[in-house]
């Protein structure tokens, strides 16, 4: 069964990381550099694991969006590897797309372009006065009387290029707490994504949406 497939890759990273080493370093009462690689290898997972978790861009990032389409076919086989129980995502994904789509990892910067491919693979641009974004949800909206590109080749037809994250001096403060956490209890020889680091983050995950492939 063919569905929408969507893959997701960072291009570039554009931010110094979350929390400073010398700032972890505080908060941990550590003293000299010993540790200094050890503890910047756990600032750089905390944040990925973060970002994981709520599905959202913490440092500032540049993303590329690729999709076979704009809509989603019926019977999308995803949708059965969400198992028993009640299940929120995006209503773009369960009617199929229509005149919105998502595109993961808010909080939306820009975007860069839409670019589109002819079943001859002949890219072209989406004009941008065709469409809105909103920066917050990371949905793409068509603008009155618009259409989505036709005639596109079967797959990678969409591709989405756009910057996203919180940046540096704007992420909010549970979400860096989660940070300082997961660093202390790895850095203490124990599992970091504890209790503590899921409720701090629950008010920022987002449920709109299944897993996108890398």
């Amino acid at each position: 069964m063919r569905f929408n497939r969507k893959s997701i890759k960072v291009t570039a990273s554009n931010d110094s990381p979350a929390i400073s080493l010398a700032d972890m370093k505080t908060f941990l009462r550590v003293d000299g550099s010993a540790d200094d690689d050890i503890i910047t290898a756990y600032i750089a997972t905390a944040t990925e694991m973060v970002k994981e978790y709520t599905r959202r861009a913490i440092l500032t990032e540049t993303f590329v969006f690729t999709a076979d389409g704009f809509t989603e076919p019926d019977g999308d086989e995803r949708l059965m590897t969400l198992g028993a129980g009640v299940h929120q995502m995006s209503v773009p994904y369960i009617l199929g797309g229509g005149a919105s789509f998502d595109i993961p990892f808010p909080v939306i910067q820009s975007v860069t372009s839409v670019v589109t491919y002819d079943r001859d693979n002949t890219s072209s641009t989406f004009d941008s006065a065709k469409y809105i974004v909103d920066l917050q949800s990371g949905r793409i909206t068509l603008n009155e009387g618009e259409t989505w590109p036709v005639n596109l080749r079967d797959t990678n037809a969409v591709q989405v290029t756009y910057d996203a994250g919180y940046g540096n001096g704007n992420i909010p403060a549970p979400i860096l707490e989660a940070i300082r956490g997961y660093v202390t209890q790895a850095y203490d020889g124990c599992a970091g994504a504890n209790d503590d680091f899921h409720k701090l983050l629950a008010p920022y995950r987002r449920m709109d949406e299944l897993p996108w492939g890398g």
